[in-house]
């Protein structure tokens, strides 16, 4: 499944963050959010997420009017194997 990294500019606090993450709606079939680096201090949230394509995931956040900068397709590299990931 191809990986996007979506890249968030939101000032918000821990909880106003827990807040919004547990009241998101369900997501499509075949749409995985897996994790989220937050950095509170500058607003900036990098979001890993896991689509068919990145225009799912823009629909969703348009849907839910939640502000986002950019949605970048990434591939995880493995340090430990020191290969690229499938």
């Amino acid at each position: 499944m191809p990986r996007f990294i979506a890249v968030h500019t939101m000032s918000m606090t821990e909880q106003q963050a827990l807040e919004m993450f547990k009241s998101m709606p369900p997501l499509p079939s075949g749409v995985s959010w897996n994790l989220t680096y937050c950095d509170f201090a500058a607003g900036k949230f990098f979001c890993d997420w896991e689509a068919p394509n990145k225009e799912i995931i823009e629909q969703g956040f348009k849907a839910q009017n939640l502000p986002y900068d950019a949605v970048y397709p990434v591939r995880i590299f493995n340090v430990a194997k020191g290969a690229f990931e499938d």
